[in-house]
């Protein structure tokens, strides 16, 4: 039984306080949003590129007279302004640009709008354009209003004014004037943390009242309704009072009034007063006083006041008037915001029982407080609360009350330990929850702790639950407690010790490689040898040679094994090891290698992966998947792996040292789909919490990789510390000194610790001592980027903030180096700066150098300028964003600019891959991390031959020779892989059918870009090759994965074209034709799901398995809790408020199979349903997109992880059909039947301009460039003026006109037509009329064949958006019939080609073999597109002359005969002015020539050569005395008299005296400079004096070894001998030790313990005395080998035994690992040093 406690508590909501006064908008009950003019705000930030008058101040200054405008005649064609608003994350919902024109009407300029998100400006997102046009009124100005769908997350906003157009239609440079730029923030509202408790309260008046409008009314939360206390014109004051049982705290109140709209004919107005009173006070307290409302824009007025006790509230109306006199008064609402009374619900079992909630704790006891009026709002779902009965209970029921408006769904757990929770119940229905809550049986469930998930709510984007209650009876049975967490600290663990790592360790961890991706057999082909580099380099190397039938792989680490393993495979085997297929058919018998193979790279340093990766690809990898990355990852020589495996057991740790609970710590910590940004500082705890199993399994995992990392030489890169903290940290440190990061994508960012706070080094410390614990000692790389994507600095300078991360960096490891990302303005140059003196301990990733890289910046102010302010840097390919699929890549940059920039680069440390999701375009990974192994690192490192790269690679990839494979390769070079073909946005185009559906679609993410410059029927030609040698090439993976890859991308590119058609037979309201693109379309998307079915790594269940497997350990919590991970990263990646306003939504999109069909294709379905009720006139559903895709994220389906055998089996036909129905190809595109452009004019009825290649002019239609387009005055034109026309040279047949549109659907877009054509230009005779879609691309009219000199089209009807008339078009061509075209001989080209293709192109110049691959290419357009058998004879001609390669020069001889030639010339001095130069000349020439050779000829290098020979023969003599430079002699000189000699050799210090004296004779009597330099270095040698012996240390040590030497007749005569040679040596020595250098007595000494060894003693003919024991042998002191050092372990030099040397033993084992060795790191700052 309930019973009302008079006591009142408080409730706090987690919206935010607004503490204002007044507001005049209509207010929601707790809550109400309103639109809130930001750009006025303190903290808003304003540049323009170029003030002409005004000031950026004007623009945002609320005074629509004030103004600011560019510099009217600058040469900057756009005005820009860029608006950084005061908080990152402004949900900005719309944007308003108040343009002026002065004084002249119809002046237009195009308005465009962008935002930027988390800071990063550089990627501007597009919120849309306008072309807006003057009024004429100076006073006046034209509002460009941008409204946004949702609410934007941004932190900049750009305006840019552009294509300004005068009065009359004429170009101007520049005039438009901004008065001003307003954003609008969706604000919440909120007058008070305490509930709206208006209706508990009794209610009196003195007025006379309406009894069917009562007082009801007044509290029913409906603005709508009147309470009318006074029915009759009021002419006194009237009061309205509210009263309660017992004073109840209270802090706002709110009143509303009639609304009647914007205007109110009777013009009523009120005017009243609100007063407060507590209980037995006898006066009131007033609160409002003499406030004045309206019916119109005043009529809702909210009052915030201090908190104050009161028990009644009254409202005086002291007058209501009208344009009549008195009015009749009514007040709509009125609202008091104050506490409630505590119920007593102790029948629940809940009742006021500890709750924990993930957010919002501070309110989580409101869940079970007894009251329905009160409720727990978490940030965002999903969110949970557990409450904790204390005791064990058998449950009989759970009851739930969530808000009455709109729905809630959640799942119900329950636990006995709150370790492990079991599912009771969920609810996935859309019915609101009632008064009487939702009740589920527990049926007797023993459980201690009740969990319910809150996972959607219908009306916010908040988890809301007002009430927890729970029945059940205590069963007894003991409380468990919480199972302790077992992970051991690294040193206690099984792995302590293990950073020593023995060569046999890492031969087995070769050979681990070898049986998993090739088969145990196959381990006995190899030898593996560990040896530094012969060329005494130091660096990293791998050999290949021939040894007792075997192949021995020698190399200077595990890696350099495994690299040189690779290379065996590959271009020796035909094998291919990659991330997606494998082809791995090993020949039957060893292929010898011959001559052997050496291969080195100068940088130390491959890296791979960025954060991203971990989290896109990596998230729920475990032990297989782990291993196999790591074979490959080693295979293709990376040494340096980001791995954050088991970051969250460090931050178990380091949060509890701060004094976090574990559950608070499990709240922080994100879900394995999110701990990539959490490390990053973007988020925390999204997708959690993780079940304790995770931190025992993940480090063991990570402990198990990082072990074999050690073995193969890797480095893993852990996580740095910069400062990242819980935002409530303050309530566990109130000293804690941060900055408050606000939001990242809206999700709320953890705080930053000020980096120069003693908190920052506290706290550090802490860290990395946990970081320690978790993973040992053994890395010495960290990651970590401060303030990533926008974060705030507070203020703190960037040079300080690097200096103080680097510190502690440093102080926690000695040797560590900094991994910082160079990506969206970072590093700066101000941070960098922090490096200063400290430089070799960073490592910079240029993060997309292989399209925008930053490593060549020029401007300093800009990463640093050069090479990051000359700071080791690594190039890397990023290539890849959010796992988005799709053929893509830059492979010409990567074959170019690796090599340009390493043979430039002073500071290049290595290559890279950082892709944000790996596990995708095969060949780039593998043809990469080939581009920096070369026979000699010290020459200029060469660029491979793209064409015969690919060769080989289609050839090991799948498995056989073929042709047309490796012709579909060479496809995909010149369109998905090249680079000036995809430069737009971010990653792969994206495919249209992984898009939100809508009619115009530019991406499916918010940072991406569907548009696709490459020849779309170029891929399709592509894909029909590979298709080609299908039953030959089946039998490989990589084959089958390439050709499904190919295909998805056919298909993909061709839903672009369906996509289209269909938007456009939407907007022509043509259904037939609408759902005939619409059943097509559908199908792409079917086919797509065949074609991805026949592969696992296109699979969801791939994808969502490995995500499930992680809970097999764990309860039934964490196994939903990880499909959410996965299955919500790939869709809305976070929750509606990060899905929508933070434009995560289908960020990370995939095509694939099951993904394809249940989610995208059903999106569709809905999409195109709701389309045909629009064209059917009936009203289409309002898709809710968030709501229906976060239902399919939280469905529980299963997926297979199986490929489908039969679609798999069918490939080919499936590939066929494809190519057959769904092609991109554009009939209208079609040039064949065109008449040439030669000799044909343009001419217009309306031009904007008559300058060819200027937008507007008539011309550019014929110029083969849709970038230049025709284009109608901008001022507008008749219709009748709208009009093109072709005039041919002479009168011809003509029966069609193809026209080309401008490449978007925009202004002058021609729908309708009408064709004319005429023999004089006068007279006109209509050839047909029709209609176009809107699709931009080629469009085309037919006629019947008619003779004709000219031929007119009329824009009948054309796209203007706004009431002018417009016509454009990019390109018109001319038809006629295809005339009968004799058949072409094409054989002899044929031949020609194959032989070309067969010319072996080693040892010849790089310039003719280019000349000769162009010649190539041509060939095979020529053949497929000749239509003249002249054309096919020419290019015979053309490709023989291109065969006649040049041979290139031998670099070794020439540079040898290029000594010869100069040996004899002396210095310039000695010859005549014009002799020398000419001599110079010429060697200058030969030694330009000798950098690099590859591209001279023998010829050339001959003539050069000759031409030198005969430069030296002309060098004349001076007759003049050649004035000799003396300084560098005399300042030796001076050095050398300077010299201290004690402690030096008598006979040194003679040497060095009478060099001295020679010195100052030559320096007196020289003739020639040759005499000068010699003495320099005669004198330089004589200065090195050798170190004295010191005679008392040798006397002792001489003493010290023939201590134990018996006398003479103990020995035998010979080694006597040599003994007392040995020590006489020694003993005149010591005699005098002022000539005997400290070398000299060792070696005497050294000599002396070799004779004293040698001492044999003499056998006695007839012992006298009893045997002596024989003398023990001394114990030798055996040499350390000396190893070479392996990073970042041990490494043994030629003296190590090989794998299947057994004639070693224990003793050189147990030297080995007496030897020791250095960790990598060591090495690595060792090669920098070298390499500098």
């Amino acid at each position: 039984m309930r019973k009302t406690v008079k006591k009142i508590v408080s409730l706090l909501l987690s919206f935010c306080l607004l503490s204002g006064t007044l507001f005049s908008v209509p207010l929601k009950v707790e809550a109400r949003e309103e639109l809130v003019n930001v750009a006025r705000v303190e903290g808003v930030n304003i540049t323009v590129n170029n003030t002409g008058s005004g000031s950026s101040s004007d623009l945002v200054d609320g005074n629509d007279k004030t103004s600011w405008q560019q510099n009217g005649w600058s040469d900057k064609k756009d005005a820009t302004v860029d608006m950084k608003l005061a908080k990152n994350g402004t949900n900005v919902k719309k944007v308003v640009v108040k343009v002026g024109g002065n004084d002249v009407a119809n002046r237009k300029v195009k308005v465009t709008v962008q935002r930027a998100q988390n800071g990063i400006t550089s990627d501007w997102i597009s919120i849309g354009e306008k072309v807006v046009t003057t009024t004429g009124d100076a006073n006046d100005t034209v509002d460009a209003v941008f409204e946004l769908e949702q609410t934007a997350s941004s932190s900049d906003i750009r305006v840019v004014l552009s294509e300004p157009v005068a009065h009359d239609g004429g170009e101007v440079l520049f005039w438009p004037s901004i008065h001003e730029i307003e954003v609008y923030e969706m604000q919440e509202v909120h007058l008070s943390d305490y509930n709206n408790i208006a209706a508990q309260a009794q209610i009196t008046t003195d007025g006379q009242e309406n009894q069917s409008e009562g007082k009801d009314r007044l509290v029913d939360d409906n603005d709508k309704t009147l309470y009318k206390f006074h029915n009759a014109a009021q002419d006194s004051e009237k009061y309205i009072n509210l009263s309660f049982a017992e004073d109840r705290m209270m802090d706002a109140c709110e009143i509303v009034f009639e609304h009647v709209g914007d205007t109110d004919e009777n013009a009523y107005e009120f005017i009243y007063s609100i007063f407060g009173k507590a209980k037995g006070a006898s006066k009131y307290t007033k609160i409002v006083d003499h406030a004045k409302a309206n019916r119109t824009n005043n009529y809702v007025q909210g009052y915030k006041f201090d908190e104050t006790s009161y028990s009644d509230v009254k409202i005086v109306i002291h007058s209501t008037t009208n344009s009549q006199g008195n009015g009749w008064p009514a007040v709509a609402e009125f609202r008091v915001y104050g506490a409630e009374e505590e119920i007593d619900d102790s029948e629940s079992i809940a009742f006021k029982k500890p709750v924990h909630s993930n957010s919002n704790q501070k309110n989580a006891s409101k869940v079970n407080d007894g009251s329905k009026n009160t409720m727990w709002t978490g940030e965002y779902y999903p969110g949970y609360v557990d409450i904790d009965l204390k005791e064990n209970y058998n449950l009989n029921t759970v009851e739930i009350f969530t808000q009455e408006k709109g729905y809630s769904q959640y799942s119900i757990y329950t636990s006995m330990d709150g370790k492990n929770f079991d599912k009771l119940a969920e609810k996935t229905s859309t019915e609101s929850c009632t008064d009487k809550g939702e009740i589920y049986q527990a049926k007797g469930k023993e459980a201690r702790i009740i969990r319910v998930y809150m996972e959607y709510n219908s009306t916010s984007s908040a988890a809301i639950i007002k009430e927890i209650r729970a029945t059940g009876q205590k069963s007894g049975t003991k409380v468990q407690t919480r199972p302790a967490v077992d992970v051991k600290a690294f040193k206690d663990s099984s792995y302590a010790g293990t950073e020593e790592v023995t060569p046999e360790q890492t031969y087995e961890e070769v050979r681990g490689i070898i049986e998993r991706r090739l088969g145990a057999e196959y381990k006995a082909w190899f030898d593996l040898k560990l040896q530094e580099n012969p060329n005494k380099t130091g660096y990293d190397y791998f050999e290949l040679s021939d040894k007792d039938g075997k192949v021995q792989i020698t190399g200077n680490d595990g890696v350099s094994l495994a690299m040189g393993l690779n290379h065996y495979l590959k271009y020796f085997c035909n094998v291919n090891i990659s991330q997606v297929g494998d082809q791995a058919d090993m020949p039957a018998k060893i292929v010898p290698i011959g001559e052997k193979v050496h291969k080195e790279t100068k940088v130390g340093t491959r890296y791979s992966y960025n954060y991203c990766t971990l989290s896109y690809s990596m998230a729920f990898w475990g032990e297989k998947e782990w291993r196999n990355e790591l074979d490959w990852l080693a295979l293709n020589g990376v040494n340096v792996v980001l791995d954050a495996t088991a970051q969250e057991e460090v931050w178990r740790r380091f949060l509890e040292d701060l004094g976090y609970t574990h559950e608070e710590i499990k709240d922080y910590i994100a879900g394995p789909a999110y701990y990539a940004w959490a490390y990053m500082a973007n988020l925390s705890g999204f997708g959690g919490p993780i079940h304790d199993s995770w931190f025992e399994e993940r480090t063991e995992l990570a402990r198990k990789n990082q072990l074999s990392m050690r073995r193969l030489g890797m480095q893993p890169v852990l996580q740095g510390y910069s400062g990242m903290v819980p935002t409530n940290i303050r309530e566990k440190d109130s000293g804690a000194e941060v900055i408050e990061q606000g939001t990242w994508c809206s999700f709320r960012r953890p705080d930053m610790l000020k980096t120069d706070s003693a908190s920052f080094d506290k706290y550090a410390k802490l860290f990395y001592q946990a970081q320690k614990e978790v993973y040992g000692e053994s890395a010495h790389y960290y990651a970590t980027d401060p303030f990533h994507e926008g974060g705030d600095t507070g203020g703190l300078n960037p040079t300080v903030i690097a200096g103080k991360v680097l510190d502690a960096m440093l102080e926690a490891d000695k040797d560590g180096i900094w991994i910082i990302q160079s990506w969206q303005g970072n590093p700066t140059t101000a941070l960098l700066k922090g490096l200063e003196g400290r430089k070799e301990h960073a490592l910079v990733l240029d993060l997309y150098a292989e399209k925008t890289p930053h490593w060549n910046e020029t401007n300093p102010n800009e990463y640093g300028g050069g090479e990051f302010n000359d700071t080791p840097w690594v190039f890397c390919m990023l290539n890849n964003f959010g796992g988005r699929l799709g053929l893509h890549g830059h492979l010409d940059n990567l074959a170019n600019n690796i090599p340009a920039a390493l043979n430039s680069a002073k500071h290049m440390e290595g290559i890279g891959i950082t892709p944000e999701a790996s596990v995708n375009n095969p060949l780039l990974y593998d043809f990469l991390f080939e581009t920096v192994w070369t026979d000699n690192a010290n020459e200029k490192l060469p660029v491979i031959d793209l064409d015969k790269w690919l060769k080989d690679y289609a050839k090991r990839r799948y498995g056989e020779e073929s042709q047309s494979a490796y012709e579909a390769l060479l496809i995909m070079k010149d369109t998905v892989y090249k680079a000036d073909l995809n430069m737009k946005g971010q990653g792969a185009p994206e495919s249209v059918v992984n898009a939100r559906p809508a009619l115009d679609i530019n991406a499916a993410s918010t940072w991406g870009n569907a548009v696709i410059d490459y020849d779309k029927v170029k891929l399709e030609e592509a894909a029909e090759l590979l298709l080609k040698d299908y039953d030959k090439l089946k039998d490989s993976d990589g084959y089958k994965y390439d050709l499904a890859t190919m295909l998805q991308q056919v298909l993909s590119n061709s839903a672009q074209e369906y996509q289209r058609k269909m938007a456009s037979a939407f907007r022509a309201r043509n259904k037939e034709a609408f759902n005939k693109y619409a059943e097509k379309f559908l199908s792409i998307i079917d086919n797509m799901e065949k074609v991805t079915s026949t592969s696992k790594y296109y699979l969801l269940g791939t994808w969502v398995e490995q995500a499930k497997d992680l809970a097999k350990n764990a309860d039934d919590f964490t196994k939903d809790l990880y499909e959410f991970n996965a299955k919500a990263l790939v869709t809305t990646w976070g929750s509606v408020n990060q899905a929508e306003g933070g434009g995560l939504k289908d960020y990370s999109n995939r095509q694939w199979s099951g993904l394809l069909n249940d989610f995208y294709k059903v999106r569709w379905r809905k999409w195109i349903q709701a389309r045909n009720d629009e064209l059917d006139s009936k009203q289409p559903e309002n898709m809710n997109w968030f709501e229906w895709e976060w239902k399919w994220v939280r469905a529980n389906t299963k997926y297979t992880n199986t490929p489908n055998k039969e679609n798999l089996e069918n490939l080919d036909k499936i590939g066929k059909t494809i190519l057959k129905e769904f092609s991109a190809k554009d009939p209208n595109a079609d040039d064949s039947n065109d008449i040439k452009v030669e000799g044909i004019k343009a001419t217009a009825g309306s031009e904007q301009s008559q300058t060819p290649g200027e937008e507007g002019a008539a011309v550019n239609v014929l110029d083969n460039n849709q970038a230049t387009i025709w284009h109608s005055s901008w001022n507008g034109a008749e219709r009748k003026d709208l009009w093109l026309q072709l005039e041919l040279p002479e009168a011809k047949k003509v029966n069609g006109v193809r026209l080309q549109t401008r490449n978007s659907y925009a202004n002058g877009f021609i729908t309708k037509y009408r064709i004319e054509t005429s023999m004089d230009g006068t007279n006109f005779t209509e050839a047909v009329s029709g209609e176009w879609d809107t699709i931009p691309g080629w469009k085309k009219a037919s006629f019947e064949e008619r003779e004709a000199k000219f031929v007119r089209i009329y824009a009948v009807e054309s796209y203007s958006n706004d009431s002018n008339n417009y016509a454009s078009a990019a390109e018109m061509r001319l038809t006629q019939e295809k005339a009968d075209i004799p058949a072409l001989d094409k054989a002899v080209l044929e031949g020609k080609l194959a032989e070309a293709k067969e010319l072996k192109t080693e040892g010849y110049t790089t310039s003719s073999v280019n000349v000769l691959n162009k010649a190539v290419e041509k060939a095979e357009k020529v053949l497929a597109e000749a239509k003249e058998q002249s054309e096919l004879n020419a290019m015979v001609e053309e490709l023989t002359n291109a065969m006649k390669l040049e041979e290139k020069a031998d670099a070794e001889d020439s540079r040898a005969e290029f000594d010869k030639i100069i040996a004899d010339v002396k210095e310039e001095s000695v010859y005549t002015e014009d002799s020398w130069t000419a001599y110079a000349k010429a060697k200058e020439k030969v030694e330009n020539a000798l950098k690099d050779t590859s591209d001279v000829s023998k010829k050339e290098m001959e003539t050069l050569l000759a031409d030198l020979v005969k430069a030296v023969e002309n060098l004349d003599k001076k007759d003049i005395v050649v004035e000799l430079d003396k300084t560098a002699l005399v300042n030796k000189l001076a050095e050398a008299k300077e010299l201290k000699t004690e402690g030096y050799t008598t006979s040194s210090v003679n040497v060095l005296n009478k060099a001295i004296e020679k010195a100052e004779k030559v320096l007196a009597e020289a003739k020639e400079q040759s005499e000068l330099n010699a003495m320099v270095e005669e004198l330089t040698n004589a200065m090195k004096l050798e170190e004295k012996a010191d005679a008392e240390d040798s006397r002792a040590e001489f003493d010290n070894i023939i201590a134990d030497v018996k006398e003479e007749s103990v020995y035998t005569k010979d080694s006597w001998t040599a003994y007392a040679k040995a020590k006489e040596k020694v003993e005149n020595a010591l005699k005098d030790t002022s000539d005997i250098s400290k070398k000299e007595m060792k070696e005497l000494l050294v000599d002396l313990v070799a004779a004293v060894d040698g001492l044999e003693e003499a056998e006695a003919e007839e012992p006298q005395h009893p045997q002596k024991p024989e003398k023990p042998e001394q114990p030798q002191h055996p040499q350390k080998p000396e190893y070479p050092q392996q990073k970042p372990q041990q490494k043994p030099d030629n003296k190590v035994p090989e794998t299947g040397d057994t004639a070693n033993g224990l003793g050189l084992m147990l030297l080995v690992i007496m030897a020791g060795g250095c960790i990598a790191f060591a090495e690595t700052k060792r090669r920098r040093d070298l390499n500098k």
